[in-house]
């Protein structure tokens, strides 16, 4: 079960100059795809087609076994059972942050109540909200009501387009976890509209990747990660992103152990409940390379991976060295100096040294 589409949307923006999205594409109808790219690449325009908020769109778009739209049929958008929250906030001006959010359930199939309302509040501390208008909230809180709202009206799909732009750094962190817990827990498909990288990391299953209108990537998560061509055009600072387990914790240093397909590292988070799963962003500028392990060091990281290949830097001090720990892929970011005097060739096995501070989480 899916979503998929083969449409092409063409129209003149703000300045008069023709924009064209080209979509064609399938994607699971579970999970959170994120839809990444830079600004005026079309995530904004794909999703509004989805939603049915772009009528003149050329093609069809079929979502699990319902067909949405084609050249000779329509499903108007509050038909298609999507939640929607804008880049702006959106909300009734003229109501209260709890009539906003009762619109939402009042309209919702009366059969269909699996989400409770004070749950949600509770996820996204808005209880305090409840009798204020959006005009006496901030960005952050009139944000989290539309996410609310949204969330209640009991959809079968939900688009987000980039819903964190108003919140601050520490909301942004507690919002996305609420984002992959609503999924996880209600079962909810989510597209998450993003140009941020650091929220595709935390929260994305699988992956659209738009450029100037076309779809160039489009794969699960993990796998366009491990392809370095991609990896190198998206995010060339990414060293690796890890799907790892806790086996361990080390409360009087502050350290958390987790294994991954290719070894085990220790980051610096004794927070973490052993035998939970955690997806780990490493740097390629903090991956240093030697030929033995050594011990004599503060970095208490090593890892035993394979040379893959030897690639130019657009800073003609460094190369990057691309590497393999079994079927882990890692990027290191190292001068070109270094690599002379260590001889790297592709086919070596050398071990790899992280800093634990270097591993976020």
């Amino acid at each position: 079960m899916s979503l998929s589409a083969n449409f092409q949307l063409i129209r003149k923006g703000e300045s008069h100059q023709k924009f064209e999205l080209h979509a064609d594409f399938e994607i699971p109808g579970d999970g959170i795809t994120a839809i990444f790219g830079p600004s005026g690449s079309g995530k904004t325009s794909l999703l509004r087609s989805i939603a049915g908020l772009e009528k003149q769109i050329k093609g069809w778009i079929r979502f699990k076994e319902e067909t949405w739209q084609t050249s000779d049929s329509f499903l108007p958008s509050h038909k298609r059972r999507i939640g929607y929250v804008f880049q702006t906030k959106n909300l009734f001006p003229h109501l209260t942050s709890e009539q906003n959010i009762q619109f939402a359930i009042q309209r919702r199939a009366s059969a269909e109540q699996s989400l409770d309302p004070e749950s949600i509040f509770s996820q996204l501390g808005i209880d305090s909200l409840r009798d204020k208008l959006p005009n006496q909230l901030s960005g952050g809180e009139q944000q989290l009501v539309a996410i609310a709202r949204a969330i209640l009206s009991n959809p079968r799909l939900l688009l987000m387009d980039e819903p964190l732009s108003s919140l601050d750094k520490s909301r942004q962190k507690d919002l996305l976890k609420t984002i992959k817990n609503i999924n996880e827990v209600f079962s909810i498909p989510i597209l998450y509209v993003t140009h941020s990288i650091n929220e595709v990391l935390e929260i994305a299953d699988h992956l659209m990747v738009i450029k100037n209108g076309i779809i160039v990537t489009n794969k699960p998560l993990m796998t366009a990660l491990t392809e370095f061509s991609t990896n190198n055009t998206l995010w060339p600072d990414i060293g690796a992103v890890i799907e790892a387990t806790v086996v361990n914790r080390d409360a009087k240093y502050g350290l958390s152990e987790v294994e991954f397909q290719g070894g085990s590292l220790r980051v610096a988070n004794a927070l973490l409940e052993i035998g939970s799963k955690v997806r780990l962003s490493i740097l390629a500028r903090d991956i240093s390379i030697a030929y033995t392990k050594q011990e004599d060091t503060s970095i208490l990281n090593k890892v035993e991976a394979e040379v893959i290949e030897i690639l130019e830097d657009n800073n003609p001090a460094f190369q990057q060295i691309l590497l393999s720990a079994k079927t882990t892929k890692f990027r290191a970011l190292v001068t070109r100096k270094s690599v002379d005097i260590l001889g790297l060739e592709a086919g070596q096995t050398v071990w790899m040294q992280i800093k634990s501070v270097a591993i976020n989480n």
